[in-house]
């Protein structure tokens, strides 16, 4: 499914979001507390189920775990990546490696559990603006891993496309002799922090401070 032809879909609806995951509790926390006002939610503990509803009634975004009994997160994620189905994965585990596998698979996001609902969200979000601006989902591993979510971060924040997003970064790294790597860490974990409800300043205004004013 090309991105305008899926923009064309969920204009002036709710977005379909399956959400599947073996804890019921994730389950029930997203199905409750994501915006109603956006998303109509489904949910499953099976990977063989969210494979057979996908086909059956495709949806316009999945919510996947990583690891689950039967059909894993990546066994799903092939079937989502075959059907042009843009997804994100959610993982107990901050490792590199997970990551860059799930972004290999065609993953356009990757939290950490715990997750709230508003963190989700943003996911969603950040992952549908990318969505929005590549051909198909085999081209969104081209920039993977934490360097993929900064960027997602980053056009967002700045409302640029994909391109120019990626390039702001390479620009804010070059006369500092940073790598990308490091500054795209440093940025989600700005972002993450800025999350709280307690935070002062909000998580896209944290980001372009640390772009417009670190030495």
């Amino acid at each position: 499914m090309r991105a305008d032809i899926h923009r064309e879909r969920v204009q002036d609806r709710l977005l379909d979001i399956l959400v599947v995951d073996d804890d019921p509790m994730i389950g029930l926390l997203l199905q409750g507390g994501i915006n109603s006002e956006r998303f109509s939610v489904s949910v499953t503990d099976s990977g063989f189920d969210a494979i057979a509803m996908c086909e059956s009634n495709p949806f316009d975004f999945v919510i996947l775990d990583y690891r689950m009994p039967g059909k894993s997160g990546l066994d799903v994620a092939s079937a989502l990546h075959r059907q042009k189905i843009p997804f994100i994965m959610l993982s107990a585990f901050a490792d590199e490696t997970i990551v860059q596998r799930a972004a290999r698979f065609g993953a356009l996001g990757y939290l950490v559990k715990p997750v709230t609902p508003k963190q989700v969200e943003l996911a969603i979000d950040t992952a549908l603006v990318r969505f929005g601006e590549i051909d198909n989902l085999a081209r969104a591993v081209e920039v993977s891993g934490v360097v993929g979510v900064a960027v997602g971060l980053v056009m967002v924040s700045y409302r640029i496309s994909r391109m120019n997003a990626l390039e702001k970064l390479r620009a804010f790294c070059r006369p500092r002799n940073r790598t990308l790597k490091e500054v795209s860490l440093e940025i989600t974990n700005l972002f993450e922090l800025h999350l709280d409800i307690s935070s002062r300043i909000s998580p896209c205004d944290a980001l372009e401070n640390y772009l417009n004013n670190a030495h």
